[in-house]
């Protein structure tokens, strides 16, 4: 009986052990400096992290599109899964779960799908020494100075070629934002970047050329209540200059302090901006009936100290990810305003985050 308790001792040590976390989180304010290109991999300290494209293509069939790519990684330490209504630690079953998303707007067809992958039963990759990621089928790495995309859904495929064109904008303090209370992380852009590939549709490969945005977040990024959401916005001007904007939303739908943005110059140069430069109005709204939310549809965007004034349009209403647990509003939009008084245009994405009242954002 002794001898049968020692070797359960020793059973129960070794499933603690093989249990144990594969890697630990850093929740500390980030200090050390971006460093690119290697902060384009993948960081395994950072509890949630991901690579984030948007893009405006035009095809040589004459139709505009919109696409969105986007890789997360989450480090799943200290998340908890049900069991037989036990909570138990996530990371028993996947140390680094990841998810993908891609959508497809035809712009000229007012047509938009998408679609979510992810790594439950499959493989991940996500290089810690170079940018190297992928999900299922869908990748992204970069070559030579250049990122490259693929991802496919049922009509739909892409292989991208980016470029950038100026160099990372760095928002907050040098690539380091506060998103509230105790918690930063990193988050750097590439705001112009030349793009050219193949859109495949039903098999009929179409020749794209245009311009893509691209989001890089790492570290801790705790949204719970009473934070509910986020607007996120990313303009590109007909002027060579490029704005990202972002709100915070609390439980009562008005935007908190958590409100800023970057405005970048032709030369690459990036002006912070802060929540008193930044005036979004709502002027119309759009309900989705799958989720029962009320996004907002058109904005007006005012950037006092930029003398910069934005009517901000969707190109569809209907760009609405309907991915569980979380769906969201992510689409094409054309702007027009004005600029030091000089009339501008644009193109650009606008994400909405935590507006259905059906399928609330969860913590994270």
């Amino acid at each position: 009986m002794k001898r049968l308790r020692i070797l359960s001792a020793i059973w129960l040590a070794l499933f603690i052990v093989a249990c144990a976390p594969a890697y630990t989180i850093n929740h500390a304010v980030p200090v050390k400096p971006l460093s690119l290109p290697d902060d384009l991999a993948a960081h395994y300290w950072a509890q949630t992290e991901w690579w984030y494209y948007t893009g405006h293509l035009k095809g040589n069939d004459g139709k505009d599109y919109g696409y969105e790519i986007t890789f997360f990684k989450r480090i799943a330490n200290e998340d908890k899964v049900p069991i037989v209504f036990i909570p138990v630690p996530a990371y028993w079953f996947k140390d680094v779960p990841m998810i993908a998303h891609f959508a497809v707007t035809d712009i000229t067809d007012g047509k938009f799908n998408a679609k979510e992958v992810d790594n439950l039963f499959g493989r991940l990759k996500a290089d810690d020494k170079k940018y190297d990621v992928k999900v299922d089928k869908w990748t992204g790495r970069e070559e030579n100075g250049k990122q490259i995309l693929h991802a496919e859904m049922k009509g739909y495929s892409v292989d991208l070629e980016l470029e950038p064109v100026k160099p990372a904008a760095l928002h907050g303090e040098n690539g380091i934002v506060n998103k509230g209370g105790k918690y930063s992380n990193y988050y750097y852009s590439f705001t112009n970047m030349k793009t050219s590939g193949t859109l495949t549709i039903d098999g009929n490969p179409i020749k794209v050329e245009g311009k893509s945005w691209m989001d890089h977040e790492f570290g801790t990024m705790k949204m719970g209540y009473p934070k509910v959401g986020w607007d996120w916005f990313s303009v590109q001007l007909d002027n060579d200059h490029e704005l990202m904007l972002f709100s915070i939303r609390d439980a009562s739908d008005r935007n908190n302090d958590h409100v800023g943005g970057s405005f970048v110059l032709p030369d690459g140069k990036t002006i912070p901006l802060v929540k008193d430069d930044i005036d979004i109005k709502v002027l119309d709204y759009w309900h989705s009936s799958k989720t029962d939310a009320d996004y907002p549809a058109l904005w007006d965007v005012t950037v006092k100290s930029l003398d910069l004034k934005l009517k901000v349009s969707p190109l569809i209403a209907g760009q609405e990810l309907n991915l569980k647990p979380t769906p969201y509003w992510e689409g094409g939009v054309k702007i027009s305003g004005t600029h030091n008084n000089l009339p501008v245009q644009g193109e650009g994405y606008v994400e909405l985050v935590g507006y259905s009242k059906k399928y609330p954002m969860l913590e994270f």
